[in-house]
């Protein structure tokens, strides 16, 4: 009898046991999903923030644009196509940044995190490639319309480098993402 009351106590021990080490673990994952969600935040902010800066920029500088270039003699064909390039922009960022706002993300497993971070990626991918011929097409359009070179090729060079590293930014911001992703989720 006594036998089998020290079975049972030990019984009783041993899932005492295994309760604590069942909290522990969920604190831990608990823990480790803060720490994670903490870094993704931290990835995704300089993008979101990157993209809804360039816009703002882009938007209160149109004006500026618009009267620079119509006082440098540009015919309305290029501005035209500038101001609607700039302002599908600013529409297609505030719809992309929104996929991977904060509250959705960190609502998500992590695979599906993973996921909208692709997606988001391969839409930026998508309009860089539709958007870079435009504005070299626009800037083709204002030498031919001008014949004209001098401060504005300066301008034209050095917008588009500043986009093009804005652009590597973000892609490398994006594959760090992607890449802590694998590592929490235990691929290799």
């Amino acid at each position: 009898m006594e036998n089998q009351y020290n079975n049972l106590q030990e019984l009783e021990e041993l899932r005492n046991q295994v309760a604590e080490f069942k909290n522990r673990m969920e604190q831990q994952e608990i823990v480790n999903r803060r720490l994670f969600d903490t870094a993704m935040k931290g990835h995704v902010s300089w993008i979101k923030q990157t993209n809804i800066w360039v816009d703002v920029i882009g938007l209160v500088l149109m004006p500026l644009i618009i009267i620079g270039l119509r006082n440098y003699g540009c015919p309305w064909g290029p501005i035209v196509l500038l101001v609607l390039l700039l302002v599908g922009e600013t529409v297609f960022n505030i719809w992309n940044v929104s996929s991977i706002n904060d509250k959705r993300l960190l609502c998500d497993d992590v695979l599906s995190m993973q996921q909208r971070l692709i997606t988001f990626k391969r839409r930026e991918k998508i309009q860089s490639i539709i958007e870079v011929p435009l504005i070299v097409a626009c800037i083709i359009w204002f030498f031919y319309a001008t014949n004209s070179t001098s401060y504005f090729v300066g301008a034209c060079v050095v917008g588009l480098a500043i986009g093009a590293f804005i652009y590597y930014r973000e892609m490398r911001s994006l594959n760090r993402a992607i890449k802590d992703i694998d590592d929490f989720a235990g691929k290799k």
